[in-house]
């Protein structure tokens, strides 16, 4: 049983990381040097922003926090609580806010989807999008909040079960069950498709729960391992730039004819390039020799770089997005 969840902006955990990433970006805009890490919580009208940062530039982050939250559909007051402390020393911050120990990436590519991710990560996203089309340009659905979760499961190469969460407001739920499994016939055929199966969920987001960055769900679903994850890194943080290159490299090694691949690279503190490779494809076979030392240096992270990529990268996911540096 392979499963993947994908989340609408507005969900708690995942509001708080575009929060973060907003926050990132604006220190990047500003500053393209900034180092930084950042932890973003709340809900139920209060929100904790804290962390470290090297960096020259200096803005409202209080306002940046609230637009980015706006931007995400959620309407109410959030009152912002900001202790983002900046390092003074920069041998200290290096040591602070890069890798102090070993750090593990993991990338995975396969060819069963358009998007070069497994099936159910695919179908998860694919809904969610779906859904949040419609909230954002279809007036019928008004009542269809921010807040929504996503979840594939899948035997073998078919989905099976599709479970669908939905902040719906005063909308009866039926009418909301009724509504989402007509919406969603295109995309699914025989699979088990429940909608709010614990009943209601009149109010949610973070107005009716609180969230936290660092809670995100995996870009691959549940078969393939992934590292913690990366809302409110820096580019240039090893975990961030690392899971990016991991990515990458597993594309090159699926469009080089391998149905699949996972690549997982380990990187020391200090170090541009990995000190161990693994890259496997779908049968087990040692696939390293198809990735040169640049196609996992660090430092090519800098090519990629743009205004607003952190949050970009981080709306839907890194991986399977068309128009990321790295997915090209």
């Amino acid at each position: 049983m392979r499963t993947a969840t994908a989340r609408l902006p507005g969900h708690p955990d995942h509001a708080c990381e575009l929060i973060a990433e907003a926050i990132v970006d604006e220190y990047a805009r500003r500053d393209a040097e900034a180092r930084i890490r950042l932890s973003v919580s709340g809900g139920r009208g209060l929100l904790f922003i804290a962390g470290d940062v090297l960096s020259q530039a200096d803005f409202d982050v209080s306002a940046i926090a609230k637009r980015a939250a706006g931007s995400l559909g959620i309407t109410e007051e959030l009152e912002p609580f900001v202790s983002i402390e900046p390092v003074a020393a920069p041998q200290v911050a290096e040591r602070r806010l890069a890798c102090d120990t070993p750090v593990t990436v993991t990338g995975y590519a396969t060819s069963e989807t358009q998007e070069l991710i497994p099936l159910p990560a695919a179908l998860a996203r694919r809904v969610a999008k779906r859904l949040q089309e419609k909230r954002s340009n279809d007036p019928e659905w008004f009542w269809l909040g921010p807040d929504a979760e996503v979840t594939v499961q899948a035997e073998d190469s078919r989905p099976s079960h599709v479970i669908v969460s939905v902040e719906h407001g005063n909308e009866p739920l039926e009418i909301v069950r009724e509504r989402v499994a007509t919406e969603l016939a295109s995309l699914f055929e025989n699979e088990k498709l429940e909608v709010n199966p614990t009943g209601p969920r009149e109010q949610r987001g973070l107005a009716g729960q609180t969230g936290s960055s660092g809670r995100g769900v995996s870009p691959y679903g549940s078969l393939v391992p992934f590292n913690v994850s990366t809302s409110g890194h820096d580019a240039m943080s090893v975990e961030k730039a690392g899971a990016w290159i991991a990515r990458a490299a597993a594309l090159k090694i699926v469009r080089d004819g391998a149905r699949a691949a996972l690549v997982q690279l380990v990187y020391n503190p200090g170090d541009e390039n990995p000190i161990f490779i693994l890259a496997k494809d779908e049968r087990g076979r040692d696939c390293s020799s198809k990735l040169q030392k640049e196609d996992l240096n660090l430092a090519r992270v800098r090519d990629w770089l743009r205004p607003g990529l952190n949050y970009e990268a981080a709306l839907w996911g890194f991986a399977g997005e068309a128009g990321l540096p790295w997915e090209a």
